[in-house]
């Protein structure tokens, strides 16, 4: 009985810390897609792809990542440069 108490009340005292996390996940990811969504606009108002490099270089801190990522845009066809690009790249995110 006493081992049944002590793992409900640690279940019900670890709650607020994984919603305190998941909150913080949602936050990066809906931050990540923003940062996408400037990428891709950038791109459909035809900023050059290494300008579009450096500044996703310097708001990921990655230069990898950030290269990586224009890759990708870049890749994109036009009819593709929508707002689902940004949900697409959130809900992606929130899955891992």
């Amino acid at each position: 009985m006493i081992l049944r108490l002590t793992l409900a009340l640690g279940l019900l005292a670890s709650l607020p810390a994984a919603a305190d996390a998941q909150q913080d996940k949602a936050a990066a990811c809906a931050e990540s897609a923003g940062i996408v969504m400037q990428a891709v606009e950038a791109r459909k108002q035809g900023a050059a792809k290494s300008k579009a490099r450096a500044a996703l270089r310097e708001q990921i801190g990655d230069r990898g990542a950030g290269d990586m990522l224009a890759d990708w845009i870049w890749s994109l066809p036009e009819d593709q440069l929508t707002d689902e690009v940004g949900a697409a790249w959130e809900a992606q995110c929130l899955a891992q």
